[in-house]
């Protein structure tokens, strides 16, 4: 054989295993794409309050976001989250996953109650005393405006708004408005 065979059948061997190489790693590029995640589900807080929750973006890395609306179809509450960012929301590879998750955030892992749940602020203290996990006030809810509500027990949801926390909403007695009254830390 000479070189020059010699060099075109290495060459042409060369050439044949990269097309198969190409053509084996073509589908795992393919499979390795994020999966799209956009999506939205529903629920109802309170009896009241319409809640949807969306995702949007590539399943890892997609927005999650919340609204809270009232009966009238006004906002009440609303927050746009990296999902990396709130517990339950981690390695979500894909769409089912995603809808899992996002029904969980707003059903499952929802903690409906009173505001009498809510821990004791005592006179004195800096705010309220839950031991291990503190729960704290949101800012301007001073300690009388935080006990009144305990005292009152307003119908109150807290939902998961950060890897190791929840955001708790009681509703004014008054207006009917969801409001702010703090966050409860737990284990994440």
């Amino acid at each position: 054989m000479s070189f020059r065979n010699f060099l075109f059948s290495k060459t042409l061997n060369i050439a044949i295993t990269g097309v198969l190489l190409g053509g084996l790693a073509l589908p795992l590029s393919q499979n390795a794409a994020a999966e799209e995640c956009s999506q939205s589900v529903e629920a109802v807080w309170l009896d009241t309050y319409s809640v949807e929750a969306d995702a949007q973006g590539e399943c890892g890395s997609a927005e999650v976001s919340l609204a809270v609306f009232n009966q009238s179809g006004g906002i009440e509450y609303q927050a746009t989250f990296d999902q990396n960012d709130l517990f339950g929301f981690y390695g979500i590879e894909t769409l089912n996953d995603m809808q899992a998750a996002l029904l969980d955030w707003i059903s499952g892992y929802v903690d409906v109650a009173t505001s009498a749940k809510l821990p004791v602020w005592p006179e004195g203290a800096e705010g309220p005393q839950a031991g291990e996990f503190p729960f704290y006030a949101e800012e301007g809810v001073t300690r009388e405006t935080y006990e009144r509500a305990r005292q009152e027990e307003r119908p109150m949801v807290c939902f998961i708004q950060g890897t190791e926390s929840q955001l708790c909403l009681v509703k004014n007695p008054k207006s009917g408005a969801l409001e702010s009254i703090g966050v409860q830390t737990f284990p994440g």
